[in-house]
């Protein structure tokens, strides 16, 4: 299942920055923030490879290194793809100019000097070291830049950016999906409650001794309603993981706190988790 989703991201991941090419003539992977974060890469290098990670997971395969290096590998199968794909669409017209379109005469009836005969690997290389770079800032142009070395390093940041891409796939799959080596299959996970975060010493005080006792009456959800105010602004998330073979359960609590735009966000720097007995969590399972 993994590879069929893999193949089929790999190939949507390929097929809509060309069409997007043909249309518009943009090539979204080499779009750049701050003339140097390949977001275009990124994107497609994620794209990608999620569908591959996807797989793994409806598949209950846990990520390893060695999985890593098949999404590695379709990513660079589909920067290939890509540049391929447009070498395939480029045509020159009635008036001498090359064109992203299957009309004239393609390129590869030509050569360049310098280059010779445009074959895949030629137009690639004349692509990348004669196409200027342009920056811009607020819509203003500030210039042009068209020498190759300078070209080939945008070209390898691209690269790097696909590759980024297709890891940050991986963490984004691993650190929602957590995995229960016992049973070799994925945890479920769901938000259960909030708690106010002026309660939270109170409530995790609480929390403890109830956790250590686990032929307590009290219920979790009591607890939870004693300490949740109608209104929440700053706040601690808890989801509940856990394994529906071997019934291991745990606690993970995040941190929302207001920051910019009056909003909560959840604050990175904090995280706890606490294992639990399943039979405790009767009111969420």
């Amino acid at each position: 299942m993994s590879i069929i989703f893999g193949l089929l991201a790999l190939i949507l991941s390929i097929i809509v920055p060309i069409l997007i090419e043909y249309i518009t003539n943009f090539q979204v992977i080499h779009f750049s923030l701050f003339f140097i974060i390949p977001v275009g890469a990124l994107a497609v290098g994620y794209l990608c490879s999620i569908g591959y990670y996807f797989g793994l997971k409806k598949s209950n395969i846990k990520i390893t290194k060695s999985r890593k290096r098949v999404a590695l590998l379709l990513a660079i199968i589909c920067i290939v793809g890509i540049y391929y794909c447009s070498y395939a669409m480029a045509h020159v017209d009635e008036t001498g100019n090359l064109v992203m379109a299957f009309e004239g005469d393609h390129v590869s009836n030509y050569a360049v000097d310098g280059y010779g005969r445009l074959t895949f690997g030629t137009y690639t290389k004349y692509i990348i070291e004669s196409t200027p770079i342009s920056f811009s800032y607020r819509r203003t142009s500030l210039g042009n830049v068209s020498n190759p070395i300078f070209c080939w390093i945008f070209a390898g940041i691209d690269v790097l950016g696909v590759i980024i891409g297709s890891f940050l796939a991986a963490s984004y799959i691993k650190d929602n999906n957590p995995y229960c080596d016992n049973c070799n299959k994925y945890k479920k996970k769901k938000a259960i409650f909030k708690i106010p975060k002026q309660n939270g010493d109170e409530f995790f005080a609480e929390l403890a001794n109830y956790v250590a006792d686990i032929n307590s009456i009290t219920t979790l959800k009591s607890i939870v309603d004693k300490y949740t105010d109608t209104e929440i602004k700053e706040y601690y998330e808890c989801e509940l993981i856990h394994c529906s073979d071997c019934y291991e359960t745990e606690l993970k609590f995040s941190l929302y706190e207001i920051k910019k735009k009056r909003k909560a966000e959840k604050n990175d720097k904090y995280s706890y988790s606490v294992k639990v007995n399943h039979t405790l969590m009767r009111d969420y399972l």
